[in-house]
C-alpha cells in the first residue's frame, strides 16, 4: 500500500501538475505511512452491509466492538482444526489476546483495542536499481468509554515518519498522533448518532486500501486524513449513511490551510450481499496545501460492493474530482476503483485491483495501477500481507514503477 508525501505534494504547482503527479505516486511507495487496516467492506460476504455492529466508528475503521471482536476470531482467521468449529469464540478473541482475562474482565462500559503494523517495501523504479526499506507503519492504541448515551472516543500512538497532518508534537520526525478523538450522543436506539471531535471524514468504501488514488485524490485516507467536525450518522436494516460538516483539521498549522465544508455518503443494501452508495464533498481553503492558494475542491462519485457467491467480493467505486484554485484553471478528473476479494479458504484472500487517476490537468491521460493482494489471518486478531504492484504514468521521465509489500499486521 502507498501514501502520497506530504512534503512533496505540498510544493506542487499548477504549472507542473504532470511532473507533481508522478513524483508524488513514485514517493509515496518510499515514504509510505500506513493508518489501520480493520476496515474490511468485503464482510459483505457474511451479509454484514453495515458496520457499526462491529466498529466503534459507524461507518467502520478502527476500535472494534465486543461483537466486532467475536466475528473476527470467528469468520476472520484460518480454521486449521478439522473439527466442527465451535459457535463461540475463544478467549483469544478478548484484549491482549485474553492475557489479562485472569486479572481484569472488561466491563460493558469500556472497550480498549490497538494496532501495530510493521512493512518491508521493495520499489524498483524503471531504469533505476531497486530499493528496500523497513517501515514502522502504525502503533496506535484506542479506547472508548460509554455512559448511559454518551460517549468518548480516541486514539494515540507513534510515528516514525512524522504523520505530520495527524500529530499532536510538532517534530519532522518521531510524532505522537491521534488520528480521531470525539465525543458521542446515541439516541437510544442505535441508529443515530451524533458525534463531534476529529473524525474520519465519511466518503465513498472505506476500505483498508486507505492509499489509493480514490483516497489520496478525495483526501479521506484512514492515515491522516481526518478533519475536525460534526456528523450524523444512521445506521439501519438496509440504510446507512453519515453526514458531516467539516470544520478543518486542526492539528494541522496555519489555519487558512484548513479546509471547510461538508462530505457525506449514502447506501442502501439491496439484497443481504449487495449495497450502492453515493457520496459528496465540497470544501474550501484560503491556502489549500497542495495548489498553495486558494481552492474550493469537490468530489462526487458512486461505490458498491456485491458478493455474487460467498468467496467472491467486488467492491468498485468511481468519483468526479473538481479543483478550482485561484491560481489556474478550473479541472474535473477522475478517479476510481474495481478489487475482487477472492477468499479461497477462511482467512486467505487473494485480490487483483485495478486503479486509475486522471485530473484532466494536462491531456496526456490517465495514471494506472494495477495491484495483486494476498493476505492470510493466520492467527488470532493477525495477519500477514503480500502486495505486488505497478504503475505506469502516461508521460514524462518515470514510466513505470514495480515493487512489493510484505507486511505483519496485530490488532490487539
Amino acid at each position: 500500500m502507498i501514501d502520497r508525501p506530504r512534503g512533496v505534494a505540498a510544493s506542487m504547482r499548477w504549472s507542473s501538475a504532470l511532473v507533481g503527479i508522478q513524483a508524488l505516486a513514485l514517493g509515496s511507495l518510499i515514504l509510505m505511512t500506513a493508518g489501520d487496516a480493520q476496515a474490511y467492506a468485503w464482510m459483505i460476504r457474511h451479509n454484514y452491509t453495515g458496520c457499526a455492529t462491529c466498529h466503534a466508528d459507524p461507518s467502520g475503521w478502527g476500535l472494534l466492538t465486543a461483537y466486532g471482536r467475536a466475528q473476527s476470531e470467528l469468520v476472520l482467521r484460518t480454521e486449521y482444526s478439522t473439527h466442527t468449529p465451535s459457535p463461540e469464540p475463544g478467549p483469544a478473541a478478548n484484549f491482549l489476546f485474553g492475557v489479562l482475562d485472569p486479572l481484569f474482565k472488561m466491563p460493558d462500559w469500556l472497550l480498549l483495542g490497538g494496532s501495530f503494523r510493521g512493512a518491508e517495501l521493495v520499489t524498483r523504479p524503471q531504469g533505476g536499481p531497486a530499493s528496500s526499506r523497513y517501515i514502522q507503519m502504525q502503533a496506535d492504541g484506542y479506547a472508548q468509554v460509554t455512559l448511559g448515551h454518551f460517549r468518548a472516543n480516541g486514539a494515540i500512538g507513534y510515528s516514525a515518519t512524522g504523520a505530520v497532518l495527524a500529530a499532536l508534537t510538532r517534530k519532522k520526525y518521531d510524532n505522537i498522533v491521534s488520528r480521531v478523538h470525539w465525543l458521542g450522543f446515541d439516541f437510544g436506539d442505535q441508529a443515530f448518532l451524533l458525534r463531534a471531535g476529529r473524525l474520519n471524514v465519511p466518503f465513498g468504501i472505506r476500505n483498508n486500501e486507505h492509499n489509493s488514488f480514490v483516497r489520496v485524490e478525495t483526501r479521506v485516507d484512514l492515515n491522516s486524513g481526518q478533519q475536525d467536525g460534526v456528523a450524523l450518522a444512521y445506521t439501519g436494516d438496509r440504510l446507512r449513511g453519515e453526514l458531516m460538516g467539516i470544520l478543518g483539521n486542526y492539528q494541522l498549522f496555519p489555519d487558512e490551510a484548513r479546509e471547510r465544508g461538508y462530505s457525506g455518503y449514502l447506501e442502501v443494501a439491496v439484497t443481504p450481499r449487495a449495497a450502492l452508495g453515493v457520496s459528496s464533498l465540497i470544501t474550501h481553503a484560503a491556502k489549500d496545501r497542495f495548489f498553495n492558494a486558494e481552492n474550493t475542491r469537490q468530489a462526487h462519485g458512486i461505490f458498491a460492493r456485491y458478493a455474487p457467491v460467498r468467496p467472491v467480493v467486488l467492491l468498485m467505486e468511481a468519483d468526479l474530482s473538481l479543483q478550482n484554485p485561484a491560481n489556474g484553471p478550473s479541472s474535473t478528473g477522475y478517479v476510481g476503483f474495481l478489487q475482487i476479494d477472492t477468499e479461497l479458504i477462511q482467512g486467505v484472500h487473494l485480490a487483483p485491483w485495478f486503479e486509475i487517476l486522471d485530473e484532466r490537468r494536462d491531456g496526456n491521460g490517465p495514471t494506472l495501477g494495477a495491484w495483486l493482494s494476498a493476505d492470510w489471518f493466520f492467527a488470532p486478531h493477525t495477519d500477514l500481507r503480500l502486495d505486488f504492484f505497478e504503475y505506469r504514468f502516461p508521460a514524462g521521465p518515470i514510466r513505470t514503477s514495480l515493487g512489493f509489500l510484505v507486511n505483519l499486521h496485530i490488532f490487539l
